[in-house]
């Protein structure tokens, strides 16, 4: 037993030597010089980055899924808090934008509770969401560029008391019908399943949902319990994205990566 329990320890302090030898994962290589949108949009400050290309491959799938089935407009949602929807929906839509065919993308922070769009773009606020369907505003005043080609943004607006009646009306499915007219593509950032209903509100008016989640964070039974209520409110799970994924690289795979462009590798998958 000594031996067996020598080597067990032996394997544990080799592992522990690995982790601690790891080096710092970092998401953005360059950042743009005097710009107000934050680092960890990569999609803005390092497109070509490994995260970069992730977001790529994305937009692929979606350009892919319009082609066969017309999806257009889409949620982006998540189990819980703090699983990384609001910066995949942002880093999606810029993605989508910088497509050489030059489609016209429409992001809406349709989180009238807690609306972070406008910080990490760094965006004043300005009326959005919540004035035009309370009547208060038209939707073309609420247009907001962060001076990305083809990118238009609806900010939250002001936080309010009953958005889930708001997001649920006749006016919110009329706007999501005219602006489908308008642009190419429509991404809406919505509040996690479990803690409301917004995004299961918002799902009959779009053409499904983006789940992102989390590794090593969501727990198994959370998201079949999230996805359960958006299933049973009618709405489509159209795939998902996986945000805090490491992959090991072969060697022969890390020269290369480190060849073009010195890179640490910490990606985001995709899975339909």
């Amino acid at each position: 037993m000594g031996k067996i329990t020598d080597a067990l320890r032996k394997v544990t302090d080799d592992r522990i030597t690995r982790i601690q030898k790891k080096p710092e994962i970092q998401y953005v290589v360059r950042k743009v010089e005097n710009s107000k949108i934050e680092e960890h949009i990569v999609a803005f400050h390092d497109p070509t980055s490994p995260i970069g290309e992730q977001y790529k491959i994305l937009r692929t799938n979606i350009q892919t899924a319009n082609k066969e089935k017309g999806h257009r407009a889409f949620i982006l949602t998540s189990s819980i808090n703090s699983e990384g929807k609001t910066i995949t929906a942002i880093n999606l839509a810029i993605t989508m934008a910088h497509d050489l065919n030059n489609k016209s993308i429409l992001l809406i922070d349709a989180d009238m509770r807690k609306g972070k769009i406008s910080r990490y773009l760094g965006i004043n606020r300005n009326p959005g969401l919540s004035e035009v369907l309370k009547g208060e505003t038209e939707v073309d005043a609420t247009f907001v560029s962060p001076d990305i080609a083809n990118l238009t943004v609806i900010l939250a607006g002001k936080p309010i008391r009953n958005p889930a009646e708001l997001l649920g009306s006749k006016k919110m499915e009329s706007l999501i019908s005219s602006l489908k007219s308008r642009f190419d593509y429509i991404f809406i950032d919505t509040p996690p399943l479990m803690p409301v209903t917004d995004a299961c509100l918002l799902s009959h008016f779009t053409d499904g949902a983006i789940m992102v989640l989390q590794a090593g964070r969501t727990q198994r039974e959370v998201i079949v319990h999230a996805e359960t209520r958006l299933r049973q409110s009618g709405g489509k799970i159209l795939g998902y994205v996986v945000t805090n994924v490491e992959f090991h690289l072969p060697q022969y795979l890390y020269r290369y990566v480190h060849d073009y462009g010195h890179y640490a590798y910490q990606a985001e998958s995709v899975a339909k």
